[in-house]
């Protein structure tokens, strides 16, 4: 039997590059179930897992901050459905994979925090815009990590377009990779089954072998831990 993903989403209306989430667990194994604001309970009580998806940035009192001007397309209803979701699907040892904006939310729900800007918080930054195009840049991964060994590589070329970052890692979180700016772009908790973020956008990374390869591994690593 399919293990049933939860995909959380601002709305039931999924349209544009976010039907790329649910393209993905699909193609790799898992049944999709659309996860957003006011759906009830029962709809992520039996899921085998949990794929938090990009979108707009967090809402700073999640993390003890004041309002940054360059902050947008903040949804306090998207936080209060993900963030104790996270938390919760986590401390079950429900595989959990996030993903850009969702990288961000496992963070902030384990008590971390967040560079609400990168552009004006981090020295020297690359490209990583929020925009219809990606950026493109490399990634140093830790040996020995998770994600070492589900990709195979010590480095690879990945894509980009994030606003906000992982700033201080949240608990039980180990930082698995970085670009050279310094930028996380991947976190783990190794006590956990799968519980892993990355900040690039691995279900639209199709342009190239090397981004569908490394697509692929992800997400039939992520849907081999839901099934089991």
């Amino acid at each position: 039997m399919k293990p049933i993903i939860g995909i959380t989403f601002l709305s039931n209306s999924v349209t544009g590059t976010s039907k790329n989430y649910i393209q993905a667990i699909e193609e790799f194994g898992g049944m999709p179930r659309i996860l957003y604001p006011g759906v009830p309970d029962s709809e992520f009580a039996d899921i085998d897992g949990l794929l938090l998806t990009g979108g707009g940035d967090i809402h700073p009192d999640n993390f003890d901050q004041e309002w940054h001007p360059s902050l947008k397309y903040v949804d306090e209803a998207r936080d209060e459905l993900e963030l104790p979701l996270c938390r919760e699907k986590i401390k079950a040892n429900i595989p959990v994979f996030g993903i850009c904006r969702g990288i961000q939310v496992m963070s902030v729900a384990m008590g971390g925090s967040l560079y609400q800007d990168v552009p004006s918080q981090i020295t020297d930054p690359l490209t990583h815009p929020a925009s219809e195009q990606d950026s493109q840049h490399e990634i140093e991964i830790e040996h020995g990590s998770r994600l070492s060994e589900i990709v195979g590589k010590s480095a690879d070329e990945v894509n980009s377009a994030h606003h906000q970052a992982v700033d201080e890692i949240g608990e039980g979180f180990d930082i698995t990779a970085r670009s050279e700016d310094g930028v996380i772009e991947a976190m783990e908790n190794p006590s956990k089954k799968f519980v892993l973020g990355v900040q690039y956008h691995p279900e639209r990374m199709i342009q190239t072998a090397a981004f569908r390869e490394h697509r692929r591994k992800l997400f039939e690593a992520f849907i081999a831990a839901a099934s089991h």
